[in-house]
């Protein structure tokens, strides 16, 4: 009797977790490989990624997910 091997390299990975937006509890979860967060560059020198904004609230966040900015309002300034 063979038995049927069980390649788990080779089967679709699941969504295990969900990816939720820390203010609205939006998924940001888009497939394995890509995220809907929207990411915020510097357009000047090496163009690193400063943060990233979320497509449904569109609160702003650092690389480090704090909050910078809710609804428009500037939080990380100490305004709360």
């Amino acid at each position: 009797m063979n038995k049927k091997r069980n390649f788990l390299h080779t089967k679709k990975k699941k969504k295990n977790e969900e990816d939720l937006c820390p203010v609205c509890d939006g998924d940001l979860y888009y497939n394995e490989d890509y995220t809907q967060r929207i990411g915020i560059i510097n357009t000047t020198g090496d163009h690193e990624v400063l943060g990233w904004i979320c497509p449904h609230c569109k609160s702003e966040f650092d690389n480090s997910n704090k909050v910078m900015y809710i609804y428009g309002e500037n939080y990380g300034s100490g305004n709360a």
